[in-house]
C-alpha cells in the first residue's frame, strides 16, 4: 500500500510539472572568435607613437600622412576613429567640445564611467569614457593630451546596429587594447 502511494505521488508530481505552456526562447547571438592578442609599435608622421594590436589595421581617412585615421578591427567589425589636434592655447575649448560629443550619447546610455590616466614622465594625460547602455552608439571614447601642445582623441564604433549587450565581449577586448594604446603612448 505504501508503494502505491509513493508511486502515485511521484506520478502526480511528474504530471503536474509538465503542464506549463511552452514559451519562445530569446534569440541567441553567434559566438565571437576574438583575434590573437599581441602588440606592435606604430609610428606616424604626426606627433605621437603607440602600440597597437597585431590584429588591427590602420586606415587613413584623407591621405597617408594624415593625422585622421581609423584603427580597424576587421574580425570584430569595429573601428576606433582617431584624430589629432594642435592645442594652440585652446585646451579648455577642445576638452569642452569632447564633453559635448560625449553628452550626445547620454540619451542612449545608462551610465558613463570616467577613468583618468596620468604619466608625468611621458607627459601623457588621458581621460577614458566607458559608456554603458544597449543603444549607445559608442561604448568607448577617450582623449590624450600633454596639456600644452597636443591633443589626440579616439572613439569606438561598430558597423552594426548598437546592441552593446551582444557586443560586450568585443568591447572588453578593444578596451584592453585602448589601455595599451594609452599606456604606451609617447609624444615626439
Amino acid at each position: 500500500m505504501i508503494k502505491f502511494f509513493v508511486w502515485a505521488f511521484i506520478a502526480s508530481v511528474l504530471l503536474t510539472n509538465c503542464t506549463d505552456p511552452p514559451y519562445p526562447k530569446p534569440h541567441g547571438y553567434p559566438r565571437l572568435n576574438l583575434p590573437e592578442k599581441g602588440y606592435t609599435k606604430w609610428s606616424s608622421n604626426c606627433y605621437f607613437n603607440f602600440k597597437r594590436g597585431i590584429a588591427t589595421e590602420i586606415e587613413f581617412v584623407n591621405q597617408k600622412d594624415s593625422c585622421y585615421f581609423n584603427i580597424s578591427y576587421p574580425t570584430l567589425n569595429g573601428k576606433i576613429h582617431c584624430s589629432y589636434l594642435s592645442v594652440n592655447g585652446h585646451l579648455k575649448e577642445i576638452i569642452d567640445q569632447e564633453y559635448k560629443l560625449r553628452e550626445k550619447h547620454n540619451q542612449f546610455s545608462t551610465s558613463v564611467q570616467e577613468r583618468v590616466y596620468h604619466d608625468d614622465n611621458k607627459k601623457v594625460n588621458a581621460l577614458i569614457f566607458n559608456i554603458s547602455g544597449t543603444q549607445a552608439a559608442t561604448p568607448l571614447q577617450f582623449f590624450i593630451t600633454d596639456s600644452t601642445d597636443h591633443f589626440f582623441r579616439g572613439t569606438l564604433y561598430f558597423n552594426t546596429t548598437p546592441n552593446n549587450d551582444s557586443l560586450a565581449t568585443a568591447i572588453e577586448f578593444i578596451k584592453a587594447d585602448v589601455d595599451t594604446i594609452i599606456e604606451s603612448f609617447e609624444w615626439k
